[in-house]
């Protein structure tokens, strides 16, 4: 029976030395598992603030072209404005002497003093009409050069 004790002690010294190792493996398990929740937790904090960081530079990017974009319709919307009102301005010049045409047509049937007051009338509207048109332009300027800033 010596044996199976000797064998039995042996065992038990087995397990324990196991069981010690056993130990020391957890332990080590433990501190690899924390290094690793720890670089996971560094991984996760870095790839937030790569994601913030390209957040903001996209938002950047965003309202640059946004900027962009407004300054665009401003110059386009400046320029059909004083294209439009180029035109008008035309349009009410040539109605303008047309009127002027007319009038003076219409004074040739006057004499004397009659007729320069007539001519000097048709005169006076049309030099009024241009006018006009001089402050009209003026005015779309200023309006064309608000919208462009």
């Amino acid at each position: 029976m010596n044996i199976w004790k000797c064998a039995a002690l042996a065992a038990v010294g087995v397990i324990a030395i196991s069981g010690c190792s056993r130990h020391e493996s957890v332990a080590d398990a433990q501190r690899r598992a924390d290094a690793a929740a720890i670089k996971g937790s560094e991984r996760v904090m870095d790839a937030k603030r790569d994601a913030a960081n390209a957040e903001i530079k996209a938002s950047e990017e965003v309202a640059k072209a946004e900027d962009k974009a407004v300054n665009q319709v401003d110059s386009a919307q400046a320029s059909a404005l004083q294209r439009t009102a180029n035109a008008e301005v035309k349009v009410s010049l040539a109605q303008a002497q047309g009127a002027y045409d007319v009038a003076v047509a219409k004074c040739h049937v006057l004499s004397g003093p009659d007729f320069t007051n007539c001519k000097n009338q048709a005169q006076a509207d049309l030099d009024a009409a241009k006018a006009q048109a001089d402050v009209t332009r003026q005015d779309v300027k200023s309006e064309s050069n608000e919208l462009k800033n």
